[in-house]
């Protein structure tokens, strides 16, 4: 049978008949939800299964159990990620930060637990600390490489140009949030290395950027559909409405034509790096950030004319009906910032096709950020 043949698994179907989709019996729904509520650190559920958590478009939890040789699937992209950027075992050993998610049972936090075994010096510090706290950490530790999310990687970036952070990387990759050309520019004017972006999901498919800029998915770990909202293949160059995607190393939980709703295209040609996995044109995020007014599609990366400005330190966008309040966190002293931001968004979405774009501008001191420290860029429709 082709596997286009079979049906399509939501994340709401998944939970609903989350104990008939196991292969092990022992692992229900319910027991595995309350599990997650009282562990505070890796602990494998009945010795075995490491369970994690993720939130989209349903507003549900989906929960995502991997055994041991499963789990050895997720180390096996760990390892290649690092090699790509040359994180190879050295003497003296090389240092390593990992600034992940806010909980110790995110996936990041859980995968520098596992990698920590003495062939690399390895610290693992949560974004959701405060940054004077990861300023202190790291001006201790003095990494050689440093993986974060790009909101915290453009903070980190200001600490180092202000003198409080001093660190000489020889590398930084980021992911989970947008990394926009003006936020990688700031990055990079910060630490003096170009930061390298990596795709990374619970669900198990995992991507990384090459020497050439390119954004390979793995695709030898699973195989990944691109689709329309009628679950029909995108022609490469074109932009899908979501990813299919059949994990062939997790049999614990087979996840078989499960829907990740990222919006991505492909590229037709081969890269020049000589890498024949799936090559990305564009990798747009997840469907539910994109802000629909006036009929018209907008992206978060739209917003660049807010990271490319250098008085905003952080953003988010919040759709009220048919305007957006711009709650943005900026540097001291940034006189007349809020006219200027507004009339930015006002223009850029005029170019767009938006005929009457309103747009307010709320100053804040910091953004929140979701238990897995994520700052969430698009708030939609309230």
């Amino acid at each position: 049978m082709e596997l286009s043949a079979l049906p399509v698994l939501t994340k709401v179907e998944l939970m609903e008949r989350f104990d008939d989709l196991v292969t092990d019996r022992r692992l229900r729904r319910d027991e595995l939800l309350e599990h997650l509520g009282r562990i505070r650190e890796d602990t494998l559920y009945l010795g075995e299964y490491r369970v994690m958590t993720s939130s989209g478009s349903s507003g549900r939890k989906a929960v995502f159990v991997y055994d041991r040789a499963g789990w050895r699937g997720v180390l096996t992209m760990f390892l290649r990620r690092s090699d790509w950027v040359g994180i190879r075992p050295a003497l003296p050993r090389t240092r390593l930060a990992m600034l992940g998610g806010g909980a110790p049972t995110h996936m990041s936090r859980r995968g520098a637990r596992s990698l920590g075994v003495g062939v690399h010096r390895l610290l693992s510090l949560a974004v959701t600390q405060p940054l004077d706290e990861l300023v202190t950490a790291l001006n201790s530790f003095q990494p050689d490489f440093m993986n974060v999310y790009p909101s915290t990687a453009g903070l980190l970036a200001e600490e180092q140009l202000a003198g409080h952070l001093r660190l000489r990387l020889k590398g930084m990759t980021t992911n989970s949030e947008p990394l926009t050309p003006a936020l990688r520019e700031r990055v990079e004017r910060g630490f003096g290395v170009r930061p390298t972006d990596f795709y990374a999901t619970t669900e198990g498919v995992w991507g990384h950027e090459c020497r050439e800029g390119s954004m390979h998915l793995f695709d030898d770990m699973c195989i990944v559909e691109n689709v329309d909202d009628d679950c029909r293949p995108v022609p490469p160059g074109e932009m899908g409405s979501r990813l299919l995607v059949t994990n062939l190393f997790n049999y614990a939980q087979p996840l078989i034509r499960f829907e990740v709703t990222d919006l991505v295209a492909t590229e037709p040609e081969p890269c020049p790096c000589g890498r024949t996995l799936m090559r990305l044109r564009s990798l747009r995020g997840r469907a539910e950030d994109v802000l629909r007014l006036d009929g018209v599609a907008v992206h978060p990366l739209q917003f660049g004319v807010v990271t490319a400005d250098p008085d905003v330190r952080e953003f988010q966008v919040v759709q009220e009906g048919a305007a957006l309040r711009l709650r943005v966190a900026l540097r001291d002293g940034s006189e007349g910032a809020e006219e200027r931001l507004g009339r930015r968004v006002r223009e850029q979405l005029l170019d767009l096709g938006v005929r009457r774009p309103v747009v307010s501008v709320e100053r804040v001191d910091a953004l929140e950020r979701s238990s897995a420290g994520k700052v969430q860029i698009v708030v939609g429709e309230r």
